[in-house]
């Protein structure tokens, strides 16, 4: 671990500024901890509201993660009542809870961290509390104890396993007292706490101890094989081909409690790791540290494989049955811990383990799929390092389900806002670059949903998924150039889908071209064009979209933009409105047959859609001659034939597409919803 320390970086104007530079410091070392995980705090003297001095501890509020953490994510309190509590024998979690939150001096600052009191009765100006990797990887074995001493030296105490909270922190304060000259502690399954007068020290010591552990295990790492290869690593091909096999049932059965996003992981160090002989009993042993168990839960699912250790023989059938199995152990899991008033989280597994594959994991989207996927990472690199020196050792059963099901930790759960109307949904929108895809696309992310934009220019989805990522602050959108005429374009597609959000829920089949001739000059290349792309190109997508959502069985919607040009064609564009008509028939009969399978499908007719439209930059002077106007007036033209005399935006169509998505739609299929301002000719009958 490198020290990124700059003397010149902590001349801030206060303590809480230096603070925040420090953290942010440790919260860019991934292998520090992670979403999250740890926590620091600085001890000063402040004013109060008489101007009386008095001194304040700063820590760090729960939940917050300490990579780009603010001053406004610190929490400050009265530190005279906290040290008071050394008097104490026990508290309550409830009781320590309230008793923090009377110490605060700010009502509208952040819960403090449950460690609070561990802060506060260590008598050092700063402190900082890691999830370090290579710490918990010595920390983690049967001779946990003696591995520390060794390889970190005799300034740094030895904590066993405490559940954090009043307990652990008397604890942790009567071994300071006993060994005042103390660095810090070692918590056992719980990381590193270093001290000092300044912050400074405190994360040079950080670094110091760090590096130590990393180092030793880096030489052995060199010296020992940590287990011998026991599955091959299946072709690319043939991962995908399982994939698209098993994810359907998969996420059927992971969404039974609600809907999940699953991503897909198969970098280098995961196969090494699913494929490792010492694999299963390894993981099947417990989380690396507790603090991992809100987001991975405390065991991972692993994929049995059965007598020919083949993952290619094994049916979606075979995979739900285990997966049922792993529900039916967490059940009993909670029937034998749980006490009075507890609720049953879902019982499913939030990572996924499979020899010769890699990992899948779930969340309520790409970001928090995300998280657990890199968390669990940082999980199988403790562990390896674990095993390297020893056997890896966890929390007990009843001592990890003190931490899963432990209110304090729950909370930093609630802390997330209320979802939107479509999260945890999957879709695909294919034409997203042009003005209607982008409004459509920005207004089912703002709404939650995940989506797969598509287009021809790669260039051009890519940019838009990275904007729409950045407008959600979440990982919601993928990029994929697509051709609708090209079936194995579609394919990869697809797949590219899966691997980010591992299903889908919905479609929205957009894409289209235009091209203005009377029928008796239209080219064949044209008319063709136009059906390949109008009414072909609409037909491979829908294809592929029920196929999956069928194999899914969790229903879905297909939503597809048509024309007002279906119900009143228009002169000189017979090639698009025959297209579109032959579209509109094609939704009409996929809306017949999948109704049985709660596949919903519905059509929108727009009209006269101009803003952001590159269709009417290359038709529009075409359709000003038919129309024998200048092409400067086309849009005022086709603004006063409307009824309401109405501007119709790209905008309008997406509110029309989000209604049609939405549960609020559960029971329209079939439909016609016009967005043309009223025009009587086009009316749907």
């Amino acid at each position: 671990m490198r020290n990124h320390w700059q003397d010149a970086a902590t001349r801030r104007p206060g303590p809480v500024e230096r603070l925040v530079y420090r953290s942010r410091l440790i919260g860019a070392q991934e292998s520090l901890g992670l979403f999250g995980g740890g926590n620091t705090s600085t001890k000063c003297r402040q004013r109060d509201l008489l101007g009386r001095p008095q001194d304040v501890l700063w820590v760090k509020g729960s939940g917050v993660n300490l990579k780009g953490c603010e001053a406004r994510h610190f929490s400050p309190l009265r530190l005279e009542p906290l040290r008071s509590l050394v008097q104490r024998r026990s508290m309550h979690d409830e009781e320590m809870v309230a008793f923090l939150e009377r110490c605060l001096l700010d009502p509208k600052a952040p819960r403090p961290s449950v460690e609070t009191l561990l802060h506060a009765l260590i008598p050092e100006a700063d402190i900082d509390h890691t999830h370090a990797d290579v710490i918990l990887a010595l920390a983690n074995t049967h001779q946990g104890q003696r591995l520390v001493r060794r390889v970190l030296g005799d300034h740094l105490l030895w904590v066993p396993y405490l559940q954090p909270g009043f307990e652990l922190s008397k604890w942790v304060y009567e071994a300071y007292q006993r060994q005042p000259t103390a660095h810090g502690a070692v918590l056992e399954k719980h990381g590193l706490i270093t001290w000092g007068p300044d912050g400074s020290t405190s994360y040079r010591r950080t670094v110091q101890y760090v590096s130590r552990a990393d180092r030793f295990l880096a030489k052995q790492r060199r010296r020992r094989l940590w287990s011998v290869p026991r599955w091959k690593t299946l072709r690319a091909e043939e991962r995908m081909t399982l994939l698209r096999r098993w994810l359907p049932a998969m996420r059927r059965t992971l969404s039974r409690h609600r809907k999940v996003c699953l991503t897909y992981v198969d970098a280098p160090e995961v196969l090494a790791f699913v494929n490792a002989a010492r694999m299963p009993q390894v993981a099947r042993t417990g989380p690396a540290t507790p603090d991992h168990m809100l987001r991975t839960k405390r065991l991972p699912f692993v994929v049995e494989l059965g007598r020919d250790r083949s993952a290619d023989g094994l049916s979606p059938q075979a995979i739900v049955r285990q997966l049922e199995q792993y529900a039916g152990i967490h059940r009993r899991y909670f029937k034998k811990h749980h006490r009075s008033g507890q609720t049953m989280a879902d019982p499913y597994p939030r990572v996924l383990l499979i020899p010769g594959m890699g990992m899948l994991t779930t969340g309520k989207d790409g970001t928090e799929a995300d998280m657990v996927a890199k968390i669990y990472t940082h999980a199988m690199a403790i562990m390896r390092d674990a095993s390297t020196v020893g056997r890896y050792t966890s929390v007990s059963e009843r001592e990890a389900f003190g931490v899963e099901y432990w209110p304090l930790e729950l909370y930093k759960l609630s802390l997330a806002p209320s979802e939107s109307e479509l999260a945890r949904e999957i879709g695909l929108i294919t034409g997203a670059a042009g003005g209607i895809g982008r409004s459509i696309a920005e207004k089912l992310v703002d709404a939650g949903a995940c989506v797969v934009v598509t287009d021809l220019e790669r260039r051009a989805v890519e940019d838009l998924a990275e904007g729409l990522n950045r407008r959600a602050g979440r990982r919601r959108a993928l990029g994929i150039a697509m051709d609708v005429t090209d079936e194995r374009s579609i394919e990869r597609a697809f797949e590219a889908a899966l691997r980010a959000f591992g299903g889908l829920d919905f479609l929205v089949s957009n894409a289209g071209v235009a091209m203005v001739a009377s029928i008796e000059r239209l080219r064949l290349a044209d008319w063709e064009r136009s059906f390949a792309v109008n009414a072909t190109g609409h037909f491979l997508v829908a294809r592929a979209a029920v196929r999956w959502l069928r194999a899914q069985g969790l229903g879905g919607t297909l939503v597809f933009i048509a024309s007002k040009n279906v119900t009143a064609p228009g002169k000189d564009f017979g090639a698009y409105s025959a297209a579109k008509a032959a579209e509109t028939q094609l939704a009409r009969v996929l809306a017949i047959e999948n109704g049985e399978f709660g596949i919903r499908v519905n059509i929108v007719n727009p009209d006269g859609v101009f803003d952001g439209s590159g269709l009417w930059r290359t038709i529009g002077p075409a359709r000003a001659r038919t129309y024998r106007l200048r092409p400067s007036a086309l849009e005022a033209y086709y603004r006063q034939r409307n009824l309401l005399k109405a501007r119709v935006l790209p905008e309008d169509v997406a509110e029309a597409v989000g209604f049609l998505v939405s549960r609020r739609a559960a029971k329209t299929t079939g439909c016609i919803l016009t967005v043309d301002g009223g025009l009587r000719e086009a009316f749907p009958r």
